[in-house]
């Protein structure tokens, strides 16, 4: 949808307002129908705007002004039961989940784990594992069982079997078959915590204890280490293989790279090849476009190759890979992200990592003290016997334990009683592994009490936290700003097409076209007697287009002379071109016929001119993005008016003469 350029940057800057109301007894800066407005949120949207919006400083007269505006349409946002509806209310709902997230976790412990991970960012880990499969919630004597098992395969590596080998024998990862556990470089962030704080702490050669995670435990020997390559700006030319193709078939594919390749070497340009013969369509439409790649983000022959070209410009051979075969070009280097660039990145990553419980769960304890956390231990303890092992089937019958109405546990104002923790358990009830009731409650009841202290304190971040307080009420505000617009301008000037018609017929004086060239701009490649070529080209132009030609008749024409000069090439770019659209046509005198060649690089530039354009009307099609721009904002322009007739606005100037930028 097209946004007109002032509800764009009025919508910017307003995304960054809070319309918080103080409940503490301050000055009122005015009052928008019967509802006051106070100072200290204006006050806000003045600093903020200082912070963030850089190079622009807004008067406070200008401020207030896009301020009254916001304010006034998202009154009507609310008289017109926006707020009230499922859709906003959902999305509402998971903005404050996202917002309350950083406030759920250990400031402290989640530092350490940003710094931690940054730290193991600086290294490439290659390791291998044998797994031991077991089930995160097993007894405790299969757990005891794959445990024995895991060390007795250990005991095997230590007095020295292969470990491929082994690994091939008894690994319950069925990639060992083929791999014999050997699960390449490995960066940070992408295999569980246990797992991955294993290999970034274990040496070379090194055969680690059994490790834990949630699939068994590992046993992990580490086989190469080094610094973090940092991350490599690549184009290519790709010819691809898919799983229908015949040997025949990726026999031609190979002959075709091939073919391109000593093409390259005999100084063919690799955005034309790419262009013209890749089947990445995205690098065929722009050769150089290229894509940023880390290590081991692509398969290991790609990866190898890519980082091992030297100097920026250069190409690899062929390489062939499961995708296809590439020829890789070089375009830039970047070190490994400093601590600046990368804290920000990596704290999102790890709030959405499973390690992010550790942080968590240190909330969860200062909570318990914060809110005087009370267990009635008896009261708990009733469901080791309203428990049986029928759970474990998923066929508990829950009636008997969702009779009980006894206090659980209590935290600040909230009672939780049995009756709770019961349907909770009821709802989640699923067949799963045989192991104690006293075992299986405590597991239970640890999650239960965990997320029913989080979301209490949830409901506790406006009063402790005004900053979340007021960012919630913004993203609320900004979140109705956005519904009435499109409601009210953005959707309805969309499909008032007759409105938009009788506006365009109004304004007709403002879409007119400048002085116009029609021309063709002709660009020669080659080092086959380019300069006799193009002056062929010239010559047959001024004789067969006096009455003038179109870029169809101009590429026919200029076809047959290439074809007489063998490895030459040329483009064409017809259009009707105004003064700033093409430096070439700029520089040339606008009159008919052919225009001086200019030498750029290895090409000859000139222009063929049929004839001078005078200014124009411009029709609706070729503008009608601009149009609707305008329609835009000029619905806006008459909207306010009705609100602020709708709902007065009433400025207090001695409140208002106190604010300063």
């Amino acid at each position: 949808m097209k946004y007109s350029s002032s509800l764009r940057t009025l919508f910017a800057a307003l995304l960054l307002l809070t319309s918080m109301k103080s409940f503490s007894q301050e000055a009122v800066l005015m009052t928008i129908g019967d509802k006051p407005v106070y100072s200290s949120e204006f006050t806000r949207i003045l600093n903020k705007n200082k912070n963030n919006l850089s190079g622009q400083k807004p008067s406070v007269q200008e401020s207030l002004d896009m301020f009254v505006n916001f304010k006034l349409k998202v009154r009507e946002a609310e008289a017109q039961g926006l707020d009230t509806s499922a859709s906003f209310k959902k999305e509402l709902a998971s903005n404050r989940e996202q917002l309350a997230k950083p406030y759920l976790m250990d400031q402290e412990v989640t530092d350490e784990l940003v710094k931690e991970a940054y730290e193991r960012s600086k290294w490439e880990v290659r390791a291998s594992h044998i797994l031991v499969g077991v089930k995160q919630d097993a007894q405790a004597g299969d757990t005891l069982l794959a445990y024995r098992k895991a060390m007795s395969v250990r005991d095997r590596l230590i007095k020295g079997d292969k470990f491929e080998d082994v690994a091939k024998e008894v690994s319950d990862d069925p990639s060992a078959a083929t791999n014999g556990g050997d699960i390449g470089f490995i960066p940070v962030l992408q295999v569980v915590y246990p797992f991955e704080t294993a290999i970034f702490t274990m040496k070379i050669g090194e055969i680690s204890m059994p490790v834990r995670t949630q699939f068994g435990y590992h046993i992990i020997r580490v086989t190469d280490k080094k610094p973090a390559r940092g991350k490599i700006h690549v184009a290519t030319i790709w010819k691809a293989f898919n799983y229908t193709m015949t040997d025949e078939e990726k026999a031609k594919a190979k002959e075709e790279i091939q073919n391109i390749y000593l093409q390259l070497k005999s100084g063919a340009d690799f955005n034309d090849l790419a262009r013209k013969y890749s089947d990445d369509r995205t690098m065929a439409v722009r050769g150089d476009a290229g894509f940023w790649i880390g290590p081991n983000q692509k398969e290991p022959s790609f990866d190898q190759a890519a980082y091992g070209i030297k100097n920026t410009g250069d190409i690899t051979e062929p390489v062939e890979t499961t995708l296809g075969w590439f020829i890789i070009r070089l375009l830039d280097k970047k070190a490994p992200d400093t601590w600046d660039e990368a804290k920000s990145v990596l704290s999102t990553q790890i709030a959405r990592d499973l390690r992010s419980q550790k942080s968590e769960q240190v909330v969860v304890n200062k909570l318990k003290k914060e809110y005087n956390y009370q267990l009635n231990t008896p009261n708990f303890e009733e469901f080791y016997r309203l428990v049986d092992p029928s759970i474990f089937a998923g066929k508990w019958d829950a009636t008997p334990a969702l009779q009980k109405m006894g206090v659980l546990f209590t935290l600040g104002n909230l009672t939780v009683r049995q009756n709770e923790f019961a349907s909770y358990l009821a709802l989640t009830v699923k067949k799963g592994t045989v192991r104690t009731i006293a075992e299986f409650v405590d597991e239970k009841f640890n999650d239960y009490a965990k997320s029913r202290i989080l979301e209490y304190e949830k409901t506790q971040l406006d009063r402790k936290y005004p900053e979340f307080r007021d960012l919630y009420h913004e993203f609320r505000d900004g979140n109705l700003l956005f519904e009435i617009t499109d409601k009210m301008v953005w959707s309805k000037a969309s499909k008032d097409t007759a409105g938009m018609l009788t506006y365009f017929a109004a304004n007709q004086s403002k879409y007119m076209w400048p002085q116009r060239l029609d021309a063709v701009v002709i660009f020669a490649k080659g080092a086959n007697n380019l300069q006799k070529m193009v002056e062929e080209y010239r010559s047959a132009l001024t004789k067969k287009c006096k009455d003038g030609c179109d870029g169809v008749t101009v590429q026919n024409t200029l076809s047959e002379i290439t074809s007489q000069y063998s490895g030459n090439s040329f483009e064409v770019e017809d259009k009707l071109f105004a003064k700033g659209d093409n430096w070439m046509v700029d520089q040339v005198k606008w009159k008919p016929g052919a225009s001086e060649i200019k030498n750029e690089q290895d090409t000859k530039i000139f222009i063929w001119i049929n004839k001078l354009i005078e200014p124009n009307p411009k029709k609706l099609d070729d503008i009608r993005g601009q149009v609707t721009a305008d329609y835009q904002d000029n619905l806006e322009k008459e909207w306010i008016k009705v609100l602020r007739e709708k709902y007065p606005v009433k400025i207090n100037q001695d409140v208002l003469s106190r604010i300063k930028l």
